[in-house]
């Protein structure tokens, strides 16, 4: 796979000068957007927003480009999530693969573009799912199954070409489930995107981006869920600063909450605040080390899940650091240590995670076979009936899918996890994955957690703590440049920590999806 090159800009950030209409409208609207905001953090924003500065090399905007676990948008554990998502990246980085498509392609928002005007772009995707489970939540006969569609369109206007304004339009819909209907599967005619940029990631040393917007830095802890048929937005102003080899995104953030229909709201106080960094070639000429602190505060969190619903006040500061490198085109690794602290309701907060995965590639044998291992621990709470320290920890703000299997039945909280697999490549963009999961909970006293950080199944006395194994296989096939074909299956069977608080101990679920994404002229 191939290092991303350094893209040229020009020789300085473009000035107001000869324009004060638009100099006056641009800054009444980012003070007013700004004013919202902690005075310190947009403090911070603003004076970046006006400052000048020499110019600098800058590469991809990374809120979005640069979240997986292993380098240049490579997962460690191969590619289960969507691999036309720009959020993944290419599909020629996601899978490293860059031999042509066999079908011919079809790009009609590509084609639209070039009828209208240069600073006129417009955006399709549509996706198709099928899913079935079993036995929902390890309840017996709880068993669904239903069709995802997901539709958006987005218009992007540069005039000039350093300030962009961008509205995306998203239908969320599932047929044929189970009631209750609504998010996260069911969320029609939102408004996913709505933000002004100033300054282009990609030419400028400096952008600043206010409104409802995508924030993609880290998959395991402030990341969109892509997977989700809504996925997920914030409504945040993000300032990106980028050198030839240091990068550094801060921002101040509040998730949206999805609703059934209809412009979706965040919840007010309920925010992060963070400094995400990015050091290029610090151990080796394709690596990158990432070190980060996020400011998280909620008016009202449950304190522990695991035994009450009691609420308080969350004031949680995270410091983290991660880092991956491709040591050659055959070998990925990436590491990652996370430290959280501060308090919750009465009690102070004292938990952390790591997770470490390796990938090798054999390039010259048949099918390209590519092995992967990775394991990961989140700590739990040893006794969180009586405990005044509060130790699980928490996942914030992740991409749900394939964290840990495709199964998406644990979240990163009091589990320990070992995971191994291989990826093969019998023809040019067809992939095959199979992959084996092995689950224990930290503390068998704590609860395991899904995906979104709720209490799934709790022990009130240990019986062990083994959760269960899972197996999985899923592939993806490119048709062309903006289609691809994809499905899989997982199975999970429980352990001894389920077995004593469950009516089922096993879980299967499959799926078949069909993306279409063309950014037009992008």
């Amino acid at each position: 796979m191939q290092a991303r090159g350094l893209r040229s800009h020009p020789s300085s950030f473009p000035k107001f000068k000869g324009e004060p209409k638009v100099q006056q409208a641009l800054y009444a609207f980012v003070s007013a957007s700004l004013r919202r905001l902690p005075l310190s953090i947009s403090a911070v924003l603003f004076l970046f927003a006006i400052a000048g500065g020499r110019p600098l090399a800058a590469q991809d905007d990374i809120t979005t480009q640069n979240a997986t676990s292993g380098f240049n948008g490579v997962f460690i554990t191969g590619p289960a999530s969507n691999p036309l998502s720009f959020l993944n990246g290419a599909a020629g980085r996601t899978t490293g693969n860059l031999a042509p498509y066999d079908f011919h392609d079809f790009a009609p928002a590509t084609y639209l573009d070039t009828k209208l005007p240069n600073w006129f772009d417009v955006q399709a995707e549509e996706r198709f799912r099928y899913e079935s489970y079993d036995n929902s939540n390890f309840k017996l006969g709880a068993n669904d199954s239903y069709l995802l569609n997901r539709f958006r369109f987005q218009v992007d206007l540069h005039i000039p070409s350093w300030f962009r304004v961008t509205a995306q339009v998203q239908d969320a819909r599932a047929g044929f489930q189970n009631p209750p209907i609504g998010p996260p599967n069911t969320v029609r005619w939102d408004l996913k995107l709505a933000y002004v940029e100033i300054g282009s990631p990609e030419r400028h040393w400096f952008s600043l981006r206010v409104g409802r917007q995508l924030i993609n830095y880290n998959n395991t802890i402030v990341a969109n869920s892509e997977w989700r048929n809504q996925a997920r937005s914030y409504d945040a102003a993000v300032l990106n600063l980028d050198a030839k080899r240091e990068h550094l995104g801060i921002f101040a953030a509040s998730a949206v909450v999805p609703q059934a229909f209809g412009v979706s709201p965040h919840q007010e106080g309920n925010n992060i605040y963070g400094a995400y960094g990015r050091i290029d070639d610090v151990v080796g000429a394709h690596s990158n080390l990432e070190p980060f602190f996020l400011w998280r505060v909620q008016p009202a969190e449950v304190v522990e899940p695991a035994v009450s619903k009691t609420t308080g006040k969350e004031d949680e500061k995270v410091l983290g650091v991660r880092l991956k490198e491709q040591v050659h085109t055959a070998f990925d690794y990436g590491g990652e240590l996370i430290y959280e602290g501060g308090k919750v309701g009465s009690q102070s907060i004292d938990a952390w995670a790591t997770q470490e995965g390796a990938a090798y590639q054999f390039l010259n044998a048949a099918a390209k076979p590519r092995v992967f291992a990775q394991y990961d621990y989140a700590s739990g709470n040893g006794n969180p009936a009586q405990n005044k320290t509060h130790t699980t920890f928490d996942t914030i703000y992740p991409t749900a899918h394939d964290r840990f299997g495709i199964t998406d039945l644990f979240g990163w909280q009091n589990i320990e996890s070992v995971r191994a697999g291989i990826t093969v490549e019998p023809h040019r963009r067809l992939t095959f994955t199979v992959q084996g999961l092995d689950f224990w909970a930290a503390s068998a006293l704590d609860s395991i957690y899904n995906t979104s950080g709720g209490s799934s199944m709790f022990n009130k006395t240990s019986h062990g703590r083994h959760v269960g194994a899972e197996i999985d296989g899923y592939s993806w096939y490119e048709l062309n440049r903006h289609f691809n074909l994809g499905g899989g299956v997982g199975s999970f069977g429980g352990g001894q920590f389920l077995t004593n608080v469950s009516t089922s101990h096993s879980y299967t679920t499959y799926y078949i999806a069909l993306n279409f994404k063309d950014n037009g002229k992008k």
